[in-house]
């Protein structure tokens, strides 16, 4: 590119006619920057007024665009229609502050009397054609540096200043006059002008905006932001191709062995064009689209790999795609996913029962960095992105610097295909009770999803033919219940064996026997045999000989209540259990009644019920014991001792003589005389005189002591002191 001659080299207008028309736009000029800013744009775009240079020049000649903005979101496509032929400039206006937006210029080809074409925003500045329609861009098709006369449909072209002077040879000379650099990451929501003109001749006006010298009229392409509200959905369908028609369509968070599954919500907003330029069917585009350093991601995780395992991301290069299928909506304006989980290998790995898989939409960004072409000359290609974090190249091309990963998430679980009668409506051995007369309905549950063909039929063995009724329009909720019609069973003999055979999607699954009962929803039919009628018990006893019987007519075991009321109060409650055609009997023995003595109505019933037994109860008085004969107290005096009552006192013991000894003399242990006997002095006296000597001595033994004990401390001290 050559650089710009200086003011004085360039040839100078000396003719009136030149100042007269610069006089004309200055005014001109003024008027429209003092009027309304013109293509102001919605709320959340900042827009300065555009310069109108090009439209205050000379007037405006033809009405080549019917609205006078086309509006579409950044990276999608965008249609545009004009009814002019010639040029069209698309940009080079500054009406948005950050430099990048407003980094954008290119010239394009319209041919003949106009043309319905559509732009991809996302290639929009780069290597790649971003038009259709028989639109042709100088610098697509032919680069930037190349002269007008080397092209066709640009040939005689020129790039002039407002006084005519040529001032580059080629588009990518005038764009550095203009201050248009090489785009640094794909186009920006913003406003882009749209210029169409007659002549071939592009201006640059002293403002520094270029515009096309002989303008025939003008419209805006506005770039909005893309939008990621909304979350991802999940469904279930029965069993079938992954690729077909998907109903019905039951949001459920299980998905049986066989079923189908789809997670829809992916849309394609922002990502539209590069979709776009992407050939193949669904899954080889998301593949590819994938592989793009985007920063739009689709992750499938298994959840529960298996004890001591992370969670494992499955990837989509090891998909079926008889069991995963893609599917884009026809305006691509969104995809699904749709996995047929009969095969079991949908991304390559066999799936079990019990596994849980997490599915993940998002638009990755990390704060502070932005999506960048790499650095070089020329235009670059659209899909290749410079890496500013190591760990992490994607980055998604329309975020700000702080806008950082959006995502939207939905898990789905794998789990048994099962299909089963409800237990109210089997008898203990498993066998399926129906009504013998009048309407009913069978119902249960099932993991399968609703709309899956499922059928029972109930076969007589009555004799060939056999009785059978078909039941094929049973309906399963997206709870997972399935129930039948009401459907009468009265042509079903139960003198005969009968059976009920399962069929889903034409394969037998479940086969039992069945019973019929004269009420279904009360298959045990319990009855109230017999009871005791009358029972006597004494007072305060337990009621150990009152019982009750308990039969079962119906078809089912029964458990039932057997109440016990006496004069109006209850005294007993007993549960019963009777297996069918069988007797059980209760007792009340654990009951005692805190009634008095007398004669008392009772009544059995069996609760529930409005059978009933009475009888009369007796409770007699408790027998009164014979009172024990308590003798007199004696009041008499006790009769005078005689001398035969009185014990003789034992014989005086005498000493015999000997040398040296004392004879002592003692009766009963030293008993008194008979003359102190009879007198407390006396025998007070007696004491004092046996024991006196004795205290006499003690008491003179220690007075010797202690004096003997002075004298000896008393000579010590002496010899110490000596």
């Amino acid at each position: 590119m050559h650089p710009p001659e200086p003011d004085h080299a360039r040839p100078t207008a000396s003719r009136p006619s030149r100042w007269l028309l610069g006089g004309v736009l200055a005014c001109v000029c003024l008027l429209a920057v003092a009027g309304p800013a013109a293509g102001a744009t919605g709320p959340g775009t900042a827009v300065a007024a555009p310069v109108d240079a090009e439209l205050s020049a000379v007037a405006q000649q033809e009405d080549c665009f019917g609205p006078d903005t086309f509006e579409g979101v950044a990276g999608d496509t965008v249609e545009i229609s004009t009814s002019c032929g010639g040029y069209l400039l698309v940009g080079g206006d500054r009406t948005v502050d950050s430099p990048s937006n407003r980094n954008f210029l290119d010239l394009l080809y319209v041919p003949g009397g106009g043309t319905t074409f559509t732009v991809n925003t996302r290639l929009l500045g780069t290597d790649r054609s971003a038009y259709s329609g028989g639109v042709v861009s100088y610098a697509q098709k032919y680069g930037p540096d190349t002269a007008p006369e080397d092209t066709s449909e640009f040939s005689g072209f020129r790039f002039v200043d407002e006084d005519g002077d040529e001032i580059a040879g080629t588009l990518a000379e005038f764009e550095g006059e203009v201050g248009i650099t090489r785009l640094p990451r794909p186009v920006q929501p913003a406003r882009y002008r749209l210029l169409a003109g007659a002549n071939e001749s592009l201006v640059l006006g002293d403002d520094g905006v270029p515009y096309l010298e002989n303008p025939l009229d003008r419209s805006n392409l506005r770039l909005t932001t893309p939008s990621f509200e909304g979350d991802l959905e999940r469904s279930v369908a029965p069993k079938g191709a992954a690729d077909g028609e998907f109903t019905p369509a039951t949001d459920r968070n299980r998905v049986a062995v066989g079923d189908r599954v789809r997670i829809s919500g992916f849309s394609t907003a922002g990502f539209r064009g590069t979709l776009a330029t992407i050939d193949g069917d669904g899954l080889d585009k998301l593949r590819t689209l994938l592989d793009y350093p985007e920063g739009v991601n689709v992750t499938v995780e298994h959840l529960n790999p298996g004890v001591n395992q992370e969670t494992e991301q499955v990837t989509f290069d090891e998909a079926n795609a008889q069991d995963l299928f893609v599917d884009v909506s026809d305006d691509e304006e969104s995809f699904s996913m749709v996995i047929d989980t009969s095969g079991g290998t949908w991304f390559g790995q066999r799936s079990a029962p019990g596994d849980r898989f997490r599915v993940t939409f998002e638009f990755e960004g990390s704060a502070n960095r932005e999506y960048r072409f790499p650095s070089g000359s020329g235009l670059p290609g659209p899909f290749t992105a410079r890496s500013e974090v190591e760990d992490r190249s994607e980055q998604y091309p329309y975020f700000d610097s702080d806008e950082t990963t959006v995502e939207s998430t939905t898990t789905f679980t794998v789990v048994e295909p099962r299909i089963e009668y409800s237990q109210d409506q089997l008898t203990d051995d498993g066998e399926l009770i129906v009504g013998e007369n009048g309407r009913y309905r069978l119902t249960g549950t099932t993991t399968y999803a609703p709309g899956t063909d499922v059928e029972i039929q109930l076969i007589s063995r009555d004799g060939p033919p056999p009785t059978k009724i078909t039941i094929d329009d049973v309906s399963i909720d997206a709870d997972g219940t399935f129930r039948t019609p009401p459907v009468s069973f009265a042509e079903l003999d139960p003198q005969y064996p009968v059976e009920a055979e399962l069929f889903l999607r034409n394969r037998l699954v479940d086969r039992r026997p069945v019973v019929i009962a004269a009420d279904p929803d009360n298959p045990a039919e319990l009855r109230l045999l017999d009871a005791t009628r009358n029972l006597t018990i004494t007072e305060g006893e337990r009621l150990g000989g009152l019982s009750a019987t308990v039969g079962n007519d119906g078809v089912a075991d029964g458990t039932g209540r057997v109440l016990l009321t006496v004069d109006g109060d209850r005294w007993g409650n007993r549960s019963v259990s009777v297996t069918p055609e069988r007797n059980r009997s209760v007792a009340f023995d654990g009951a005692r009644p805190s009634l008095p003595p007398g004669e008392y109505p009772y009544t059995v019933r069996l609760a529930g019920s409005d059978q009933s037994l009475s009888g009369s109860l007796v409770i007699e008085p408790r027998a009164t014991p014979e009172p024990t004969a308590t003798p007199e107290p004696d009041t008499a005096q006790p009769p005078t001792a005689t001398p035969e009552d009185t014990p003789q006192s034992p014989p005086t013991a005498t000493a015999t003589d000997t040398p040296g000894t004392t004879n002592t003399t003692a009766a009963n242990g030293s008993a008194p005389s008979e003359a102190e006997s009879g007198s407390l002095i006396g025998g007070l006296v007696s004491y004092v005189t046996s024991v006196a000597p004795y205290t006499l001595g003690s008491m003179v033994f220690v007075v010797v002591a202690y004096v003997v004990a002075r004298a000896a401390v008393a000579r010590r001290g002496g010899s110490d002191a000596s």
